[in-house]
Protein backbone atom coordinates (compact mmCIF):
# COMPACT_ATOMS: atom_id res chain seq x y z
CA UNK A 1 0.00 0.00 0.00
CA UNK A 2 1.15 3.59 -1.05
CA UNK A 3 0.36 6.45 1.65
CA UNK A 4 2.54 8.99 -0.05
CA UNK A 5 4.73 9.23 -3.37
CA UNK A 6 6.22 12.29 -4.52
CA UNK A 7 9.32 13.71 -5.86
CA UNK A 8 11.63 13.76 -2.60
CA UNK A 9 10.10 10.65 -1.06
CA UNK A 10 7.91 7.58 -1.23
CA UNK A 11 6.26 5.88 1.53
CA UNK A 12 4.87 2.69 1.69
CA UNK A 13 3.74 -0.32 4.14
CA UNK A 14 7.11 -2.33 3.22
CA UNK A 15 9.62 1.07 3.22
CA UNK A 16 10.76 4.53 3.21
CA UNK A 17 12.25 5.71 0.23
CA UNK A 18 14.64 9.09 0.17
CA UNK A 19 15.28 10.86 -3.41
CA UNK A 20 17.41 12.83 -3.96
CA UNK A 21 20.74 14.03 -6.29
CA UNK A 22 22.65 11.08 -5.11
CA UNK A 23 20.25 8.94 -6.13
CA UNK A 24 17.73 7.29 -3.89
CA UNK A 25 18.04 5.28 0.36
CA UNK A 26 15.67 2.96 1.29
CA UNK A 27 14.60 2.05 4.77
CA UNK A 28 12.34 -0.95 5.84
CA UNK A 29 9.61 0.37 7.79
CA UNK A 30 10.00 -3.19 9.78
CA UNK A 31 13.16 -1.49 11.37
CA UNK A 32 12.45 1.82 12.02
CA UNK A 33 12.31 2.87 15.54
CA UNK A 34 11.98 5.98 17.45
CA UNK A 35 11.04 8.72 15.21
CA UNK A 36 11.49 12.40 15.83
CA UNK A 37 11.18 15.69 14.10
CA UNK A 38 13.99 18.86 14.65
CA UNK A 39 13.86 22.16 13.20
CA UNK A 40 17.06 22.77 11.14
CA UNK A 41 18.08 26.64 11.90
CA UNK A 42 19.43 29.09 9.68
CA UNK A 43 22.82 30.55 10.02
CA UNK A 44 24.01 31.52 13.54
CA UNK A 45 25.58 34.99 12.58
CA UNK A 46 22.22 36.33 11.16
CA UNK A 47 19.94 38.67 13.42
CA UNK A 48 16.56 37.38 11.82
CA UNK A 49 17.61 33.75 11.23
CA UNK A 50 14.84 32.04 9.88
CA UNK A 51 14.26 27.76 9.85
CA UNK A 52 15.87 26.42 6.69
CA UNK A 53 13.78 23.01 7.25
CA UNK A 54 12.58 20.28 8.83
CA UNK A 55 14.34 17.05 9.72
CA UNK A 56 13.27 13.64 10.45
CA UNK A 57 15.57 11.09 12.42
CA UNK A 58 15.37 7.68 13.26
CA UNK A 59 16.54 4.16 14.69
CA UNK A 60 17.34 1.82 11.23
CA UNK A 61 19.22 -1.32 11.89
CA UNK A 62 20.67 0.10 15.02
CA UNK A 63 21.82 3.50 13.62
CA UNK A 64 20.55 6.73 13.93
CA UNK A 65 19.63 8.02 10.39
CA UNK A 66 18.43 11.05 8.79
CA UNK A 67 15.08 9.78 7.17
CA UNK A 68 13.94 13.06 5.69
CA UNK A 69 14.96 16.95 5.50
CA UNK A 70 12.08 19.40 3.54
CA UNK A 71 12.17 23.28 3.36
CA UNK A 72 8.20 23.01 3.18
CA UNK A 73 6.35 22.71 6.38
CA UNK A 74 3.12 20.66 4.17
CA UNK A 75 5.49 18.68 2.22
CA UNK A 76 7.54 17.18 5.69
CA UNK A 77 4.09 16.80 7.60
CA UNK A 78 2.19 14.94 4.58
CA UNK A 79 5.62 12.88 5.00
CA UNK A 80 5.83 12.62 8.49
CA UNK A 81 2.11 11.45 7.97
CA UNK A 82 1.91 8.81 5.84
CA UNK A 83 5.23 7.49 7.56
CA UNK A 84 2.84 7.26 11.13
CA UNK A 85 0.15 5.41 9.90
CA UNK A 86 2.48 3.04 8.00
CA UNK A 87 4.39 2.48 11.56
CA UNK A 88 1.13 1.73 13.10
CA UNK A 89 -0.24 -0.28 10.03
CA UNK A 90 2.99 -2.56 10.19
CA UNK A 91 1.77 -6.11 11.72
CA UNK A 92 4.56 -5.83 14.78
CA UNK A 93 3.13 -2.66 15.30
CA UNK A 94 4.71 -1.00 18.69
CA UNK A 95 1.74 1.80 19.32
Amino acid sequence: MVYYRGPTAEVTNERFVRYSANGQTVFAIAEITDVTTEVIDGPRWRVWRRARGLRLRAWHRGVLVVLYEHPDPRVFNMVCRALQRSLENRPESHF
